[in-house]
């Protein structure tokens, strides 16, 4: 945009701009990231959560399956058919015919109900052994080398209980195996027992069923694969024959309801399982990248709306920034042409604003240095002059002094000693009066002036008056505005005590107030109307200089105090009609 200059970090506008920027990129990023994170553990805890609970449905119709089929093989151990065939307990051949039709009749209807039975081996221990494929038919007796392998004394040692091998290739060998199926089957087996006597085993049963009802319950779809493990990690049940009896390379917690994340090869996996009731495990694995791609989609949205924000927030950021740039050079703009001299200049100040607060303070800051180096301009003529009368003054007050000397001395020769001590006091106190153009005084000076006034005061009123001074010693140092007290001294004597009939008194003190002087002048004469006070007070209230009426001196001097110390300090006049007055002045204590 033109009316954006080159990035400088010193601009206020540029400043507003990178700040905005940053705080509201850095804002959206912050939320973008959080909302990211949030919403990928929601999703993977839901989907986590519906996997685990298909995970654990699954395990409940395993164990339903595997109990029926611990059912089905159970009637068979209880016919008592099987028993007198697998003894030969018969008495001719017809009979050991109608009885092994009877059992094959028996299993197909029983245990292949459900049309899923491969093979069913019966090995007899001390007769007969059969096989049920296609029929139930006899076959070879089971030799030393069938009997020495670990899943024919695993089902021994079972003692009638189910035995489970889970999915495998067929475990019997030739010529006693069926060559009819060549996939894997799922294998349990039981031990036979002697129905008139149970401590003895009288064969071995051992069933392979079709895998596909076991695979159809742990099937999760296309997104993971399912496992059964055995009680020493084998995977005993899987669709991909190849990994079966494979020792899993990972480890499982202790807890079925707990979602695990494994690294399985390259691949990060979200790992379930849930414990079947022969003590085997059912564990399903997800791909941890599967179940983000919701969560991927969020992102991607997430993105793009960061995106959409980003655009807006730096064309926000610009509209700010100019919104703030624009005033602050306008003012900027102003400055510089007063810095020139042009005290005329006057800025737009039409807005509401805090910048329009800061261009009417600025307008009227422009007017008022003006008005006040016009107003410098008057003064320093005004103080020429009257450097020039005072100069004069002093020249007068030099003719003075030698004239009123003279005078003493003529008093003298004649013998006028009234007139002798008038003319001394009077000379003395001009000159402590003037005291040599100094505008501040000791206060020791301002008590040899009050001294020498109250001098001549006491040849003009006699005995009516009388006076004291009195003052801390430490403030004997101290320097004050001369020309503040003997004012307030006169006006004592001249509204207080000559207007009062008989004799009065005026008490002068020097006090000291913490870090303040405490200038204090009482009278018992005539004081003042409670109306007359109220307005003298106003007039000391008042900030501007009054040059006529009664109240001039007073107001005069409370002014020329507060301008020279500070509106802390300044005087006050306390009054009761007919008992006196109490005037008191505070200034700081300033030993230089």
């Amino acid at each position: 945009m033109k009316w954006l200059p080159k990035f400088q970090w010193t601009s206020v506008g540029h400043r507003l701009f990178f700040l905005c920027f940053v705080g509201i990129s850095v804002s959206i990023a912050i939320m973008g990231f959080y909302f990211y994170n949030k919403s990928t553990r929601i999703i993977q805890e839901k989907v986590g959560s519906i996997t685990q609970q298909a995970i654990r449905q699954s395990g409940e119709r395993l164990d339903l399956i595997m109990e029926e089929y611990s059912t089905r093989s159970f009637y068979l151990l209880g016919s008592k058919k099987l028993q007198q065939s697998i003894k030969d307990d018969f008495t001719d051949n017809y009979e050991r015919d109608e009885t092994n039709k009877e059992i094959g009749d028996f299993i197909a209807n029983l245990l292949n109900s459900k049309n899923d039975l491969v093979n069913l081996y019966i090995f007899g221990e001390y007769a007969n052994s059969y096989k049920y494929s296609t029929g139930y038919s006899p076959i070879p007796a089971p030799t030393a080398a069938i009997r020495s392998q670990a899943w024919y004394r695993d089902i021994i040692r079972g003692d009638g209980r189910v035995v489970w091998f889970g999915m495998r290739k067929s475990l019997v060998p030739k010529p006693w195996a069926d060559d009819r199926w060549q996939g894997p089957v799922f294998c349990f087996g039981r031990a036979i027992k002697d129905m008139n006597n149970l401590n003895r085993i009288i064969g071995v049963m051992l069933i392979e069923i079709d895998p596909a009802t076991i695979l159809s319950q742990i099937n999760l779809g296309d997104s993971g694969s399912t496992m059964i493990v055995d009680g020493n990690n084998r995977i005993v049940g899987n669709r991909d024959s190849r990994m079966l009896l494979q020792t899993i390379p990972f480890r499982l917690s202790g807890q079925d309801s707990r979602i695990e994340t494994k690294k399985i090869g390259r691949e990060r996996m979200m790992v379930m399982h849930a414990g079947l009731s022969n003590g085997w495990k059912l564990v399903g694995l997800v791909p941890a990248e599967e179940l983000v791609q919701e969560s991927r989609m969020v992102g991607r949205f997430t993105l793009y709306l960061a995106a959409g924000f980003m655009t807006v927030a730096v064309g926000y950021a610009l509209f700010a920034a100019w919104q703030l740039n624009k005033p602050v050079q306008q003012l900027l703009r102003g400055m510089q042409e007063a810095k020139k001299g042009n005290f005329e200049i006057q800025i737009s100040a039409h807005r509401k604003d805090e910048f329009g607060i800061l261009s009417r303070g600025f307008n009227g800051m422009i007017a008022r240095i003006k008005a006040l180096i016009d107003e410098l301009y008057v003064q320093r003529l005004l103080q020429q002059e009257l450097q020039l009368k005072m100069f004069a003054s002093q020249m007068n007050a030099h003719f003075l002094y030698n004239t009123l000397d003279s005078i003493r001395w003529i008093s003298k020769i004649y013998k006028v000693d009234e007139i002798g001590t008038m003319i001394f006091s009077l000379s003395n106190y001009f000159r402590a009066s003037l005291s040599e153009g100094r505008e501040f005084v000791k206060v020791s000076e301002i008590m040899t002036l009050i001294d020498n006034y109250f001098e001549i005061q006491k040849i003009r009123f006699g005995d009516r008056i009388e006076t004291s001074v009195s003052a801390d010693r430490e403030l004997a140092e101290c320097e004050v505005l001369k020309f503040a007290f003997q004012p307030i001294v006169e006006n004592a004597i001249f509204h207080g005590l000559e207007k009062k009939r008989g004799k009065g008194s005026v008490a002068i003190a020097w006090n000291r107030v913490g870090d303040n002087l405490q200038f204090v002048v009482t009278d018992d004469g005539v004081g003042i109307t409670p109306g007359k006070l109220n307005e003298i007070r106003e007039a000391l209230k008042d900030g501007e200089k009054n040059r006529e009426g009664s109240n001039f001196a007073l107001k005069n001097i409370n002014s020329l105090i507060k301008l020279i110390y500070g509106s802390g300090f300044g005087l006050e006049i306390e009054s009761v009609l007919g008992a006196g007055t109490k005037v008191t002045v505070l200034l700081p204590m300033n030993r230089k």
